[in-house]
C-alpha cells in the first residue's frame, strides 16, 4: 500500500539524519521491546527517547501546585481530548485545568532546549536544538496538540509507524547504520533519561497512582475517570463535592491503550498486563541507571498552550 504524503514527509525527515523519536509509553501494547528501539533507529531516528522523564517532572509540578493550594480543585491536562472537551463544553471548569503541558510537549521542549549545552552528560545530554522531534502514539488528538503547541514537529500513530515499517520491508529498503547503548541485560537501550514508575502513564488512573499525593491529599479527594461518556458525570460530581480536589481523566477506555488507532485487538486487560510487564522488566534489569535529574529540566517552559 502506498504511503500517504504525510508519511512520505516523515521518511524525508528521517533521511535528513537529525530526528528524535518521542515514543509514547503505550508502545508495549503494539511493539516488542527491545526490537522497537532497533527498528526505529533502523529507519533513521538518530535518537529514541521515552516520555517517562517528562512524566516524572510533570508529577513533581502537579504536586507542588496542589501543595501550594490544597483547597483548590484541579484537573489533569495530559489528555488533549479532555482539555478541548472541558474548554468547549464546560467553560466554568476551565480554571481547574492545570496549566502544565503534556509529557509529549514537555519532552520535546526538553530535548530541544536542555540539550543546547555541550556533550557533557551532567548538563543534560547529547542532543541539539536543530533536531526535529516526531511523536509516536496511538491517538489522533495528539496530532492536533502537537500542531497547536508548536513544540513537536510531527506526530504519527502506531498504525502509521507500522505502515512505515511495512514500506521498508515490502520495498527491501535496508536499515540505516546506527548505534545504541546496551542495558545490563544486553538489550538495546533507549537514549537517556528513564523513570520506571511513570511507565504506567497511559493507564487509567496512572497519574493519580504515581503522584505521591498522600502528604497533601487523602484518597477520597482524588477522582479517576476514563471515556468521554463518563466525564460529564465526573465533572458534575466534582462540582457538587468540593472535597474532590484532583480529577485524573483520560478520554479512552482503559486510558491511552484504548484508542482506536492501537493496532492490537487484545482486550483491555491484556493491554494493561503488557504495560505493567514492561515496567517490571525495566525495574528488574535496572534500566533506570540513566534516570534524569530534576535540575536537567531547569529553564524548560511547562506552560500548556492548548488551554
Amino acid at each position: 500500500m502506498p504511503l500517504t504524503p504525510e508519511l512520505e514527509n516523515i521518511i524525508n525527515i528521517l533521511n535528513e539524519g537529525k530526528t528524535i523519536c518521542l515514543l509514547a509509553p503505550s508502545f508495549p501494547v503494539d511493539f516488542a521491546y527491545p526490537q522497537i528501539v532497533i527498528d526505529l533507529k533502523g529507519i533513521g531516528f538518530t535518537k529514541v527517547v521515552e516520555l517517562t522523564y517528562a512524566a516524572k517532572m510533570i508529577n513533581m509540578h502537579y504536586h507542588e501546585l496542589i501543595k501550594k493550594d490544597p483547597t483548590k480543585q484541579w484537573i489533569c491536562t495530559n489528555c488533549p481530548t479532555v482539555v478541548k472537551y472541558i474548554t468547549n463544553k464546560y467553560p466554568q471548569h476551565k480554571d481547574k485545568l492545570i496549566d502544565i503541558a503534556s509529557p509529549m510537549v514537555i519532552m520535546s521542549r526538553f530535548v530541544k532546549k536542555a540539550y543546547e549545552q555541550s556533550e557533557g552528560v551532567p548538563q543534560g545530554g547529547k542532543y541539539w536544538p536543530d533536531r526535529k522531534t516526531v511523536f509516536v502514539w496511538p491517538c489522533l488528538a495528539k496530532k492536533m496538540e502537537a500542531k497547536e503547541s508548536g513544540d513537536v514537529d510531527e506526530a504519527i500513530t502506531f498504525k502509521e509507524l507500522q505502515q512505515i515499517f511495512d514500506h521498508y520491508k515490502e520495498n527491501n529498503i535496508p536499515y540505516k547504520e546506527f548505534s545504541f547503548d546496551v542495558t545490563e541485560s544486553g538489550d538495546a537501550d533507549f537514549d537517556k533519561f528513564y523513570n520506571d514508575y511513570t511507565k504506567v502513564f497511559p493507564l487509567t488512573g496512572a497519574v493519580a497512582d504515581t503522584l505521591h499525593y498522600r502528604d497533601v491529599l487523602s484518597p477520597d479527594q482524588v477522582l479517576v475517570v476514563d471515556e468521554i461518556k463518563h466525564l460529564d458525570a465526573a465533572l458534575d460530581y466534582m462540582e457538587k463535592n468540593p472535597n474532590i480536589k484532583f480529577l485524573d481523566p483520560l478520554s479512552c477506555p482503559g486510558g491511552c491503550i484504548g484508542w482506536p488507532w492501537i493496532i492490537s485487538l487484545a482486550p483491555t486487560e491484556e493491554r494493561v498486563k503488557k504495560i505493567k510487564a514492561y515496567r517490571d522488566h525495566c525495574k528488574k534489569n535496572k534500566m533506570g541507571s540513566k534516570e534524569g535529574k530534576a535540575e536537567y529540566m531547569d529553564g524548560v517552559d511547562f506552560d500548556n498552550k492548548i488551554i
